[in-house]
């Protein structure tokens, strides 16, 4: 019977241990859910989330998905946020010779290997080059980009 009763008071105590510890927990997870969602609503707004994709032309292909931006941000200030690049101003606006270390290579006048950027069109389901210069053209939440390493001949 003693054996009985100290089974039965382990194992309430163990209840209570797991009662209490389980309330603390979903206390301390609903108020951190209720933080992150008032931070979240107060950067609605503030911030494009987009997706950016870099294509090295050798098979590998590095993807930054949900990249988060301020409203305003360029598809060259996009790429700046996740990557290192290198880049030079000319009469249409910069243009892009390195991401990552590889740099455009300029084979002959009329051949060579250089950075190119896409607009992914949802209405299409294809990329389409870039309308205007890297650091012309603003970004909207949603959008997709992106930057190939593009082999051209002409």
């Amino acid at each position: 019977m003693r054996a009985k009763v100290s089974t039965i008071s382990i194992l309430l105590i163990v209840l209570l241990i797991w009662a209490v510890v389980a309330t603390t927990l979903a206390a301390y997870f609903y108020n951190e859910y209720t933080t992150m969602e008032r931070l979240y609503k107060s950067l609605k707004g503030k911030v494009v989330v987009i997706n950016i994709g870099i294509d090295y032309g050798n098979g590998t292909l590095q993807w930054f998905n949900g990249t988060v931006l301020p409203v305003g941000s360029t598809v060259l200030s996009a790429l700046i946020s996740v990557s290192r690049v290198e880049y030079v101003y000319g009469p249409y606006g910069a243009y892009v010779v390195s991401i990552n270390g590889v740099r455009e290579k300029i084979v002959s006048k009329s051949e060579g290997h250089s950075w190119i950027w896409y607009l992914y069109n949802a209405t299409t389901g294809k990329l389409e080059y870039g309308p205007v210069a890297a650091d012309k053209y603003i970004l909207s939440s949603g959008q997709i980009i992106v930057w190939k390493y593009t082999h051209w001949k002409f």
